[in-house]
């Protein structure tokens, strides 16, 4: 019965949550929020009642996870104590939905799958990965002003059943690096591969053309990890080109659809729309082809694969382009940077400073930014000078969100919890679920720097930690 049971909500959540709209795109965070609380609520219940027991048996958590866990739950716990607005604080705010009982579930599910005998099937997988791949497809069809069926409110800063294109790249921060783990540990040109490759194509391509800039964030943290993990054996790196070669592909699929379908193309001009343009995609299918010949040809005259010097060689490299991205772009950024998100951030420090020394520790409580910076009538008066009618909700920077919303133990305890999940991939024997892990814990945390906890993303990163950190067998 508890088999069945993770099943069912495995892929009801990935599938029904991703799909449901209650009025099209009006409220539909609000929707999404709602249909998460109201179905994990739901399948929490049938749990206590016929697993129960077993849930909360000494021994499932262990160490410096069992801990971090814990101090996560008890600083989320006081936080809601010294919330601001106790109702927003306990059921989320309207239309986001990120409240204390919404965290609750996250990780009452992510003990429910922290389940070392419980390893889903590969249709239980295929199954819960469907969704993301058709709503990759219909975001690239809306992208291209092609909409199969009419939605409610839609614009071009809507895409799939998703919405806000930021949401769609938050939940494709889980899916795409989910998509990548998997792919690289198939057999080559095996069906399973060829099935994940197709994957990886469309929904590359949806993340490629979806129009926010932080996608650029979830491809090069994804590719990032890929190299440095198949950096261990030159089998392992040809992998890594086969995986590189699909992101190449995809670009040129990209700039084809956006040839094709120039006049209906209906997002802005943005950087990753560049990149698809200006044949980024060629050259990185033709230096994959040049690296790969040279490979064999080492091979063949039996030079040997030094793993340790091609890591410091590939983070040098990523020191220094870091380096260099930040001497480029750092001296151009002002308050309009990043859809105006430096001036944001600028306002929430502002926020934070001002806080008494109680709040600066616990926060304003879960999902209270808004309740608490509204309040006030001289943050208030300056929120209003500055957006007018648009009302400020989260910091649009997770950390930062949480640093008000929680205080320092709140942002102290969440870098806990995600440094226990590190430390757990690295002891951990599954080589491929480590990767599936690592691949996803980098994309997501690097992803919410520049976005915030979002019921189509949250939920999936708990879920997708607890499976794969507990997965023993392949």
């Amino acid at each position: 019965m508890q088999k069945y049971l993770r099943y069912g909500y495995l892929i009801l959540i990935s599938t029904v949550l991703p799909l449901f709209m209650r009025q099209g795109y009006f409220e539909l965070g609000e929707a999404k929020g709602l249909c998460y609380m109201v179905l994990s609520g739901v399948f929490a219940l049938l749990f206590l009642i016929f697993d129960g027991k077993r849930l909360f048996e000494r021994g499932r958590l262990t160490g410096s996870l069992c801990i971090c866990l814990l101090a996560f739950f008890f600083s989320n716990l006081l936080s809601f104590v010294f919330s601001v607005d106790k109702k927003a604080a306990f059921l989320g705010l309207d239309g986001w939905r990120s409240g204390f009982l919404t965290i609750c579930l996250m990780l009452f599910f992510f003990l429910v799958f922290y389940e070392k005998e419980y390893v889903p099937d590969s249709y239980v997988m295929a199954a819960v990965m469907i969704t993301p791949f058709l709503e990759s497809v219909l975001a690239v069809l809306n992208r291209i002003g092609i909409y199969p069926f009419e939605i409610y409110g839609q614009n071009p800063g809507f895409v799939a059943t998703i919405g806000n294109i930021n949401w769609f790249t938050a939940y494709l921060s889980v899916f795409v690096p989910l998509g990548a783990g998997i792919s690289c540990s198939r057999k080559l040109f095996s069906k399973e591969f060829f099935l994940s490759a197709l994957y990886m194509e469309v929904t590359l391509t949806a993340l490629l053309m979806q129009g926010s800039d932080s996608g650029l964030i979830v491809i090069l943290a994804v590719y990032g990890v890929l190299l440095f993990a198949s950096l261990a054996t030159r089998q392992e790196f040809r992998m890594f080109l086969v995986q590189l070669f699909v992101l190449g592909l995809s670009m040129e699929t990209g700039w084809l659809l956006i040839t094709i379908f120039r006049e209906s193309y209906n997002y802005q001009d943005n950087l990753l729309k560049s990149i698809c343009t200006s044949h980024a995609g060629a050259i990185i299918m033709a230096l994959v082809l040049l690296i790969y010949r040279s490979s064999r040809l080492f091979e063949e005259i039996r030079l040997p694969w030094r793993a340790g010097i091609y890591r410091i060689l590939a983070g040098t490299a990523a020191l220094a382009a870091c380096a260099a991205a930040g001497f480029i772009f750092i001296p151009g950024l002002d308050y309009s940077s990043g859809n105006g998100r430096i001036l944001i951030y600028s306002i929430c420090l502002d926020m934070y400073r001002e806080m008494d020394p109680v709040r600066k520790i616990f926060g304003a409580g879960q999902d209270c930014l808004y309740s608490y910076a509204y309040q006030d009538p001289v943050i208030s008066e300056s929120l209003y000078n500055v957006f007018g009618f648009n009302t400020l909700t989260n910091a649009h920077c997770d950390l930062l969100t949480i640093l008000i919303e929680r205080g320092i133990l709140g942002v102290l305890t969440y870098m806990a919890l995600l440094i226990s999940f590190a430390a757990g991939i690295f002891k951990h024997k599954n080589k491929h679920a480590a990767l599936v892990c690592a691949l996803i814990l980098v994309s997501y945390f690097l992803n919410s720097l520049v976005s915030f906890s979002l019921v189509v993303s949250a939920p999936f990163f708990f879920l997708a930690m607890a499976v794969g950190l507990s997965m023993e067998k392949n």
